[in-house]
């Protein structure tokens, strides 16, 4: 069925009472090729299956294309969606819906061109990607610190992490569908705003309960955040680039992690020691790391703000085709600013007519009441509604299902790695310390004071007597088959210290964890002991201030896992046009998981730097093919 767009104008629009075009056509002078007419066809058949029953209609767009080059010579072309050459790049930059609006967006962004502006786009919009990954890693590096000021358990320790995540996943979902109906800029604004404001909130939060409140929220707008910013950037190029920019942009997710380890290393203490003596401020130094890891955030609202316009493709789908045009000559004038005056070719007049792509049949949402509150937001819950179920029915519902997979088994091995690597360091790391450890036989003590830190020392059958502990800590100390008659630990922290079959008798413990019943183990004997406390203590015994090389080395370890993330970036950004996305990641993720089965070998800690670095590395082509696979795989409406 002819389409008739033929004419002067290439997308002449077929509606009526339009006024005057937005921009004025380009004297097409300037250029070797120029569109003299273009012509539409959609062909429509029926695919009969079996014995010749009648099934779904099929649609092929074909375009074709002449024009007249300066020496008068005439060229001509095809592409065709839905069938055709693969080499076709007009074919290659048509959309997933098939539709002439998404094949008009595709030629507007290929006549804006690819340059300084998709740039500048790239380099703004990547601080939003960095600001992500800033907050997953940003609590595992102030963990060792705020564990010691909230007096964490174990098992409560794991979820200061896993309630970042759960509010990322909570967020992807609310912010996705928001993308969809309020723009991808305001979006991507709001949810930035508030990943921001709860970091900086959760930076001055007293308790653990009011901290993880706030960090839940934080991960709920940095959630929305991630998916959406790939999704705005990707609609500013053109699909035959959109792999290699794509993956250029993906290096601002190692800038960030590496941003977080620097900052990390600069600010929080790198010695469990330090860990202790400095959590005695009132607004310690982790608190002023969660403030500086805000700046990323706070860079990328400023960007929107003042430099970055909403996504053309989003202003299409939405009918503002004005404020389309506008973005797309920005776009061009940007890219062609030495020109001396740049003007844009197409204008809003031609921009295809017609009805955009329906929704599919039983998941169209009434309109809204729009005569209170409550029916507004039960409307918004019945658009959010449908829009997650067309995700799971035809033609949609296979590829999420895979999707669904990939990612779970994607971030399962980035999550896994990352939790063990720091696992095993500790480990190590521990084996080793306690392997230095300081071994005291026999020795009797009168009257001695003990007024300086005393760290992985083993006193064994030794007598103290008078003895004075005061202001100090005792990290990795064990008094084994001791005898303690009218000692005084007075202001005494301890980590990983215990009396070990030990008699105490007579002694006076103020303001200090050391009285403790769990650390009076293998039958102590006490008698005639005081205890008297004038501030709340601690109650864990079990945490690790002494661990130096887990601290210190943690933040190396993940400084050089990030860095071997971007040379694996620049090279996918080589690869990915030229090999399909979904074997780009398949291959990768195959060889991640050979690289792996290597993790028996790893004894050091130089070996598991060395096998984080070499996983990431291969690891991060599965990841940059996978994202943009996602972007490409559905329409701009549940993008």
């Amino acid at each position: 069925m002819p389409l008739g767009l033929t004419g002067k104008s290439p997308w002449k629009s077929q509606r009526k009472s339009e006024g005057e075009a937005l921009v004025s056509p380009r004297p097409q002078t300037d250029s070797s090729m120029t569109m003299s007419s273009l012509l539409y066809t959609e062909e429509v058949g029926a695919q009969h299956s079996g014995g010749g029953g009648g099934g779904p209609t099929g649609r092929t767009v074909r375009v074709a294309f002449a024009g007249t080059d300066e020496g008068g010579r005439v060229g001509s072309g095809a592409a065709v969606a839905g069938g055709g050459s693969p080499d076709d790049d007009l074919a290659d930059c048509i959309d997933s819906e098939g539709s002439l609006l998404s094949q008009f967006h595709e030629d507007a962004i290929r006549q804006s061109g690819s340059g300084w502006f998709q740039c500048r786009v790239m380099a703004l919009v990547g601080l939003g990607l960095a600001a992500d990954a800033v907050e997953v890693h940003v609590v595992p590096l102030a963990v060792p610190s705020a564990e010691v000021e909230f007096c964490i358990e174990e098992p409560r320790k794991g979820w200061l992490g896993a309630i970042t995540l759960l509010g990322m996943v909570v967020g992807g979902m609310v912010w996705g569908n928001l993308a969809d109906r309020m723009g991808r800029r305001r979006t991507l604004l709001s949810a930035l705003s508030v990943g921001a404001m709860f970091s900086v909130i959760a930076a001055f939060m007293p308790t653990y309960g009011t901290f993880m409140t706030a960090r839940f929220f934080s991960g709920f707008g940095m959630g929305g955040s991630l998916p959406v910013t790939l999704t705005y950037f990707s609609e500013f190029v053109p699909k035959s680039d959109r792999g290699r920019w794509m993956c250029w942009m993906l290096v601002f997710w190692a800038l960030g992690g590496m941003y977080v380890a620097l900052m990390a290393w600069a600010i929080i203490p790198r010695t469990g020691l330090e860990v202790v003596e400095e959590n005695l401020e009132h607004f310690s130094a982790w608190h002023r790391f969660l403030l500086v890891c805000t700046l990323p955030s706070l860079a990328a609202i400023v960007s929107l703000v003042v430099f970055l316009p909403e996504s053309p493709r989003y202003l299409m789908e939405a009918g503002r085709d004005v404020e389309a045009m506008l973005v797309y000559q920005r776009i061009y004038e940007g890219n062609n600013a030495g020109n001396a005056s740049p003007q844009y070719q197409l204008s809003e007049l031609e921009v295809p007519g017609g009805k955009r792509p329906p929704l599919p049949p039983g998941l169209l949402s009434p309109p809204s009441p729009g005569k209170s509150v409550l029916g507004d937001m039960t409307h918004g819950l019945e658009m959010f509604r449908n829009s997650f179920l067309q995700l799971f029915v035809a033609p949609n519902g296979g590829r999420t299902l895979l999707m669904v997979l990939a990612w779970s088994s994607a971030c399962m091995a980035h999550l896994g790695m990352g939790t063990f690597v720091p696992e095993r360091t500790r480990a190590l790391e521990a084996r080793a310390f306690a392997s230095r450890a300081r071994v005291i036989t026999g020795i009797s003590y009168e009257g001695v004071l003990f007024n300086r830190s005393v760290e992985n020392v083993r006193w064994s059958d030794s007598h103290f007597s008078g003895c004075r502990f005061e202001h100090v800590t005792l990290s990795h100390v064990a008094f084994s088959n001791c005898t303690l008659e009218g000692c005084t630990f007075a202001a005494v922290r301890a980590s990983r210290t215990f009396f070990l079959g030990s008699s105490v008798t007579g002694s006076h413990f103020v303001d200090t964890d050391l009285s403790s019943p769990r650390r009076f183990l293998d039958g102590c004997h006490l008698a005639n002991n005081s205890v008297l406390s004038l501030v709340n203590s601690c109650p864990r015994v079990d945490v690790d201030f002494s661990a130096s090389a887990l601290l210190g080395g943690g933040f190396g370890a993940v400084i050089v896992g990030l860095l071997a993330l971007l040379p694996g970036a620049v090279a996918s950004a080589c690869l990915v046009d030229r090999v399909r996305r979904s074997r780009l990641a398949g291959v990768s993720f195959i060889l991640s998981g050979l690289v792996t089965l290597f993790i028996c070998l790893l004894n050091s800690s130089a070996s598991l730097v060395a096998f984080e670095a070499v996983f990431n590395f291969v690891y991060v082509f599965g990841w940059n093919g996978l994202n943009i696979a996602t972007v490409e795989s559905y329409p701009t409406h549940l993008r």
